[in-house]
């Protein structure tokens, strides 16, 4: 089940990122482009065959796994701003790209290196399972699920809201499956940090985000392409 949700991710990430490649070439909204460039990033080396390739040609010392969490880190702040702004939620937006957000987003940057580098990982292991047992591979991911949770739990209100007070039904859909998708992060972080056995669980609710905030995310572009857009202005003729 893990593996097939690994490749659907991978799948609908590869998707997106070519769904945004005409309008990035064209220099419009390159930000969500590249969001999804690392999405597919982050996904793909979750899967072993892809993490132990990489990681042998970054020395097989585990590097692919700080890749990953620096990519999320990077996929979080870039949708978390775009969702703020688009929801004109000012706290949100503060909460994000604010000293109070950024503080959030440089903490857990650097206790995530700090976590990596004071690790003993000598060879590649996918997810590290092989050295969980290290107290401060704990901390790593503990800290790498930080950061996302508290961008998910920030957007958790304003998509609510619009889920249920958006004039359009295709931008109230929308709307509902991003809240779900940040909701899905938040309780896998949540189940990360227990000593519960929720793995499955977790794979879960990682994976089906990601599916979520695509399809949220293409219908927020049909939704855009679906609008009458105004007849062009008439100038007078020059006399």
């Amino acid at each position: 089940m893990s593996t097939v949700l690994q490749w659907m991710a991978l799948a609908v990430s590869l998707a997106c990122a070519g769904w945004r490649l005409p309008a990035a070439v064209k220099g419009r909204n390159t930000s969500l482009f590249w969001m999804f460039v690392l999405l597919t990033v982050a996904v793909g080396l979750s899967i072993p065959a892809i993490y132990l390739t990489v990681d042998g040609w970054l020395g097989g010392v585990n590097v692919a796994n700080l890749l990953i969490r620096f990519s999320l880190y990077a996929i979080f702040f870039i949708l978390a701003s775009k969702m703020a702004a688009a929801h004109r939620s000012r706290r949100s937006q503060w909460l994000i790209r604010g000293p109070v957000g950024l503080a959030a987003l440089g903490l857990v940057a650097a206790a995530t290196l700090v976590f990596f580098v004071i690790s003993d990982l000598p060879v590649s292991n996918t997810g590290l399972a092989g050295y969980s047992e290290q107290w401060s591979v704990q901390g790593y991911a503990v800290a790498g699920r930080l950061y996302p949770a508290y961008a998910a739990a920030v957007l958790v209100g304003p998509t609510a809201a619009a889920a249920r007070t958006a004039a359009r039904a295709i931008n109230r859909a929308s709307a509902a499956l991003l809240c779900l998708a940040f909701i899905m992060v938040v309780l896998a972080t949540l189940a990360q940090i227990s000593t519960l056995p929720l793995k499955p669980f977790i794979d879960v609710m990682s994976y089906g985000s990601i599916v979520c905030v695509a399809a949220g995310l293409a219908l927020v572009w049909a939704s855009f392409r679906g609008r009458p857009h105004a007849p062009p202005v008439k100038r007078p003729a020059a006399q």
